[in-house]
């Protein structure tokens, strides 16, 4: 998941996105724009300005499941549709 650095919030730090990760998941800024990466990743609201949290799904890649609320935003990889894509003929 990469969140463009305009829609940061100024002084967004990296040990406050880490805080809120698992210990797989890796965090990095690369060039302003915040670069998550693991199983599981976690998006606080208060990380993202206002005006772009409902667009906030837009930063994730396909194939993974995610689960937004009024404060959060769980982004989990989706391993069983994997799986199973690639059990198939054709794929």
């Amino acid at each position: 998941m990469v969140i463009p650095q305009p829609w940061l919030v100024p002084n967004l730090t990296l040990d406050a996105v880490r805080a809120l990760q698992r210990s797989d998941t890796t965090s990095d800024m690369d060039q302003g724009n915040l670069r998550l990466t693991g199983a599981e990743v976690l998006v606080a609201r208060n990380w993202v300005q206002d005006e772009f949290w409902p667009r906030i799904q837009d930063a994730i890649q396909r194939g993974y499941a995610t689960e937004k609320t009024y404060t959060f935003l769980r982004v989990r990889s989706d391993r069983r549709r994997r799986r199973r894509a690639k059990g198939q003929p054709g794929h």
